[in-house]
This record gives C-alpha cells, sequence and structure tokens, in this order.
C-alpha cells in the first residue's frame, strides 16, 4: 500500500505542474511596446537587444528605427518598467507606449532571429572611430599657420554611425576642416576656423542627440588638421580585434540568440 501511496503522490505532483506549465502558457506572454529616444543607427538597436537578452524573463524583441520604437516580449513576472529603465540606462530613454498580453505562439516571430547588426562598416568594429566623413567636403586647411582644435566630451555614443552623423553635419559647416572620435571615451575632436566658436559646435553635436560639452579648444599646427579622408588606426587606438563597437554592449548581438531564450522558458532544451 505503501508503494502505491508514494506512486499516487508523485502521479499527483506530476499532474499539477503539468497544469503549472500549461496555465502559463495559456496565460500568454506580455508584449510592451516603447517609444525610445537618441535611436540613430542600427547599432543602436543591437546594443539595446544584447542588454535585454541578458534580462531575465524577456523572449524577443522587434524594433522600428524610424518611429523610434521598440517591441518587447516577455514574461508577466517581469515588469515593463524594469525593462524600460534597462534601456534608458543604455542612453536611449524609453516610455511605455502600451502593453497587452499576447499567445504564447505569437512570440515565435520574434524568437526566430536576432535582427539587428553593428552598423560598423568600413573595417568593423576594430576601430573607435575614424576621422569625419559627411555628404559635403570639409574645409581645406591653410597650407600654414595655425587652426582650432575643439576637444568635447559627447554622451550617447553607442556606435561608429553615431560618430558618422556628427561628422555629417560637421562636414556641412563651412568653418570645419575635419574631426576625429573615440566611441570608448566618449570624445569628438573639431578641427575648426577661429570665426567657428566651440559653443556653437557643442550645440549642433548635442542637437543631432548627443549632448556634448566643450573641454577645451587649443590652437594647432594647420599642417596637423585632419584630414577628411579616413585613415587607417593603430591597434592601441582602437579596440581589440573582433571586440564590440563600444563599452555598453557586443557589436553583434550574439551573447546568446532569442531562440535559446524561447526554447528555455517554453521547450525546456536551454541548449548550449
Amino acid at each position: 500500500m505503501n508503494n502505491w501511496k508514494r506512486l499516487a503522490i508523485a502521479l499527483t505532483n506530476l499532474l499539477m505542474a503539468v497544469m503549472l506549465v500549461s496555465g502559463a502558457q495559456a496565460a500568454g506572454v506580455q508584449r510592451t511596446s516603447y517609444i525610445v529616444s537618441n535611436l540613430s543607427c542600427a547599432s543602436c538597436l543591437a546594443t539595446i537587444e544584447a542588454e535585454l537578452k541578458g534580462l531575465p524573463g524577456t523572449i524577443g524583441m522587434d524594433a522600428d528605427l524610424q518611429q523610434g520604437r521598440v517591441t518587447v516580449d516577455h514574461l508577466p513576472s517581469l515588469n515593463y518598467e524594469q525593462i524600460a529603465t534597462t534601456i534608458s540606462n543604455l542612453g536611449y530613454p524609453a516610455k511605455v507606449d502600451w502593453s497587452a498580453t499576447v499567445p504564447e505562439q505569437y512570440t515565435k516571430e520574434f524568437a526566430q532571429q536576432s535582427k539587428y547588426s553593428s552598423g560598423c562598416s568600413s573595417g568593423g568594429c576594430s576601430t573607435s572611430g575614424g576621422t569625419g566623413a559627411g555628404p559635403t567636403t570639409w574645409k581645406t586647411p591653410p597650407a600654414t599657420g595655425t587652426i582650432n582644435r575643439t576637444t568635447l566630451q559627447v554622451s550617447n555614443l553607442s556606435c561608429t554611425s553615431c560618430l558618422n552623423n556628427i561628422a555629417a553635419e560637421m562636414s556641412k559647416l563651412s568653418d570645419t576642416y575635419g574631426m576625429n572620435g573615440y566611441l570608448s571615451r566618449g570624445i569628438v575632436i573639431v578641427d575648426h576656423t577661429d570665426a567657428l566658436e566651440n559653443s556653437r559646435i557643442a550645440a549642433i553635436i548635442s542637437d543631432l542627440g548627443y549632448p556634448a560639452k566643450v573641454v577645451s579648444t587649443n590652437e594647432i599646427q594647420a599642417k596637423k588638421a585632419f584630414s577628411a579622408a579616413p585613415k587607417k588606426r593603430s591597434p592601441n587606438q582602437g579596440g581589440r580585434s573582433g571586440s564590440g563597437c563600444n563599452s555598453k554592449g557586443p557589436c553583434n548581438a550574439t551573447s546568446s540568440s532569442w531562440q535559446k531564450l524561447y526554447n528555455r522558458y517554453f521547450t525546456q532544451t536551454n541548449s548550449k
């Protein structure tokens, strides 16, 4: 009789576990959509995606760069405000737009793959950002004499594309000679004429969504001005080969796939 009782108890516990799992899946998954600021490139989305994959309870993500929207599938146990805080802490202020419960099977689409590339081109992720390149040509520096070089501390630099955005805007000015940037240090350096005030440079960069503060402005020899053409950087100036585009997240969001997270919560495979 004791064996029968133990068997009955074991079967009862198994049945309850199955019912709990089925109930959790039947309850659906939470899908929350966020309005996110400072999304200037695909690398920004890759950074957010990589960070969310490390947040327990997330299952998948979709995004619209043009609309500034990030939509996340997550377990109901994960508070959607925590997701907003995680995104905001990366430098992309996020606000909940809507949240709804969706059946588990509809989350498979978000879990299929990592959709967002780093945006690192022309040499990949081994650089800390190149010299400026934009839609218009930079002003040619004088052959002799001096020019001004302004160094700025810039926030929200999450990718090489961010530096390209700044360079494109700087190159439109008639008084700029060239630019260089360092993602890992959050530094942008602009060579320019006396006629262009450093405060205007900071304001233009800030208006792009990268808050900028002038660190210093110095005179340098004109022959040392940054060239408009990108230069190869020495190994000690760039990041490690294959390393991330910035200090916040990897170049490609491959820390774990959304499919692995989906399997962990719904199929229990948790494969490595």
